[in-house]
């Protein structure tokens, strides 16, 4: 018996270093991913903090109860801004910087390099709401149960993935200073128009008419359902905006796909 447990475990030895092998730059260039986004304190201050530096602001400034629809507000924004804008402003800068052609040269497959950073951006992401949330709950202003807090968390991760999908599109298509500019101007005109600032009902009818179509319009809508607000709120269910998100994820997840390959074909064909 002895014999044979002996044989079986080093049959299995070259399996599992193999996959230790295979997972080790995974882990490593996550970690290095990590490193760079909080090493660098305008990515912490402006990725990070900004939502809750905004609920410290006007959070105070409404009764309490309008607190979880701010919370929501400013839940979705962060959300947004993480994903889409600095996704895109990173990978543009290292694009600008050759850091996609010295790859090339290393064993880092794409899948690697993309998958890493994809996945530091959500973990940013999940940082930046637990801080806003965190705030939220110690100013005394929001009072959820602890399932809606865990729910309204997984909404807006679940929502984060077609907008870093968006992000990587962007990223992809344009230089670091254009990438840059865009993003910031998109960013702004989607929060705008998806009524994560100013209430819909107060914009004029030509924006609120264009809003349901925006990505950014349904993942305000998926927080403020989560939190019971009524603020801004469509008549559509939770379904139908989970279901909008999804079919944005496919759209982008090809529109990136054609950018990788067109960005591949540019500078090394």
């Amino acid at each position: 018996m002895a014999t044979l447990s002996s044989e079986h475990f080093q049959e299995q030895l070259p399996e599992a270093l193999t996959t230790q092998r295979k997972a080790a730059p995974w882990g490593y260039f996550f970690y290095c991913e990590l490193l760079k986004i909080f090493r660098n304190p305008p990515a912490v201050v402006f990725g990070i903090g900004f939502p809750t530096f905004f609920f410290l602001i006007f959070g105070n400034t409404f009764p309490d109860s309008y607190a979880p629809t701010i919370l929501a507000s400013y839940a979705a924004y962060g959300a947004f801004i993480v994903a889409f804008q600095s996704f895109s402003i990173s990978l543009a800068s290292e694009r600008g910087l050759g850091w996609n052609r010295l790859l090339r040269t290393t064993p880092m497959s794409s899948a690697l390099y993309l998958g890493s950073k994809f996945l530091v951006i959500i973990l940013t992401g999940i940082i930046s709401l637990l801080l806003l949330f965190a705030v939220a709950a110690l100013s005394g202003k929001v009072h959820m149960e602890l399932a809606v807090w865990a729910e309204l968390l997984g909404m807006m991760v679940i929502g984060m993935v077609p907008l870093s999908l968006m992000g990587l599109f962007v990223g992809l298509v344009g230089s670091a200073n254009l990438t840059t500019a865009l993003s910031t101007v998109l960013m702004l005109v989607l929060s705008f128009a998806s009524g994560l600032w100013v209430p819909l009902s107060l914009l004029p009818d030509a924006v609120r008419k264009i809003a349901p179509f925006l990505p950014s319009y349904h993942l305000g809508q998926i927080a403020w359902i989560t939190v019971g607000s009524t603020y801004s709120r469509d008549d559509q269910p939770l379904w139908v905006h989970l279901l909008v998100l999804v079919a944005y994820a496919a759209v982008f997840a090809v529109m990136a796909g054609w950018a990788y390959i067109r960005d591949e074909n540019k500078n090394f064909s």
